[in-house]
């Protein structure tokens, strides 16, 4: 009786490590090839003074014609800056990346900003915080600051790519719609490779032509770093740039054949993938994985760090900002398996205002 085997034999250890070998070989040769653009210590934008960079930041085009817009983008320009030029320095750039604002991820950087604020002029009005939000967009898409990859991917961007477009590089935005269009790519799709496009001009100055394959690589590292999700979404942008020309002819087909040069994340990168606020549970966190370590192979350590680093502390800070104790109130652990039980997604509606829908969703497993 012969007996057919239904599936192949896997290589020797020996062959398969080889090919690993061969492989990470080719990934560095590639990076060596495409490097980064270096970061920029000064630049015209950055070195103007603040009746110059406000003269501009209020004027075509980066003045709006409604008069609620212009209005908000004024404050939010002349509060950034009184911020910025308290502190010391030279340039706007230099006072940024000392300022300690990067130290803190999402929309909590404000709180610098309105400390200062509040002790110049007593307790800030209630909208503050949208004026300085505002006048970073501005400062950002006027290159007066470039924020670092990892800061900047730890924020949502909803008007970035719209501001890069009207007052950075109107033409190169326009080919990337065009572009769009003619391959029926969708809305979503094209809109989400638009905002990593607008992230990299936001970090490394100039026009969408001015992009280097080594740039995208180091998005696409900074990404899988801080925990950006969104699968194909995480590397279309380089392809619609390749597709546009924006790179040499012997550039990759896709930015996939870089590999991951980075390797296996480290127990204290799993951890800090996720912005957790409380470092003695973060300190915790990390002592917990790396006593569990021994025993488990790179991706049950990568599951275990993104169940409780991400579906359960960053939620439960978000739920309760402050709270450093693993003590949870009955109230909140109720609260957060609710929150963990729901799907929440965004649409945009007939007028264009988006609204974001709750819905009972299955329960992840969390351990």
């Amino acid at each position: 009786m012969t007996i057919t085997k239904k599936h192949s034999t896997r290589p020797p250890l020996q062959a398969a490590n080889a090919t690993a070998e061969q492989a990470r070989a080719r990934n560095s040769v590639l990076r060596e090839r495409f490097p980064p653009r270096a970061a920029e210590v000064r630049w015209p934008a950055t070195s103007r003074s603040v009746e110059e960079v406000v003269r501009r930041l209020t004027a075509p085009p980066f003045l709006q014609a409604a008069k609620a817009t212009r209005a908000g983008r004024r404050r939010g320009v002349a509060k950034m800056l009184d911020w910025l030029s308290s502190l010391p320095r030279d340039t706007w750039q230099e006072r940024w990346a000392r300022s300690g604002v990067e130290d803190l991820p999402g929309a909590d950087w404000t709180e610098l900003p309105l400390r200062f604020l509040s002790q110049q002029a007593g307790s800030p009005s209630s909208y503050v915080r949208a004026d300085l939000s505002t006048g970073l967009l501005l400062l950002i898409a006027g290159d007066v600051i470039r924020p670092s990859l990892p800061w900047m991917l730890t924020r949502t961007h909803r008007y970035l790519a719209t501001i890069m477009a009207e007052v950075r590089d109107p033409d190169g935005f326009e080919h990337l719609v065009q572009m769009a269009a003619a391959q029926s790519h969708s809305s979503k799709d094209a809109q989400i490779a638009a905002t990593r496009i607008a992230v990299l001009l936001a970090c490394k100055g100039g026009l969408i032509q001015d992009i280097t394959v080594g740039d995208c690589v180091e998005l696409f590292d900074t990404q899988r770093r801080v925990h950006v999700r969104g699968g194909q979404h995480k590397v279309d942008f380089y392809l619609r740039l390749r597709t546009m020309g924006v790179f040499p002819d012997d550039a990759p087909a896709t930015i996939r054949a870089f590999g991951q040069a980075l390797g296996q994340l480290s127990i204290e990168e799993l951890v800090d993938r996720y912005p957790i606020r409380c470092r003695p549970i973060r300190d915790l966190l990390v002592d917990y994985l790396r006593e569990r370590q021994p025993s488990l192979d790179f991706a049950s350590l990568d599951a275990i760090s993104r169940s409780l680093a991400g579906l359960f502390w960053t939620r439960i800070e978000a739920l309760s900002p402050g709270i450093d104790t693993l003590l949870l109130p009955p109230v909140l652990a109720r609260t957060w398996k609710e929150d963990l039980s729901t799907k929440r997604r965004t649409i945009t509606g007939p007028d264009g205002a988006t609204v974001e829908i709750a819905s009972p969703g299955s329960t992840p497993r969390t351990s």
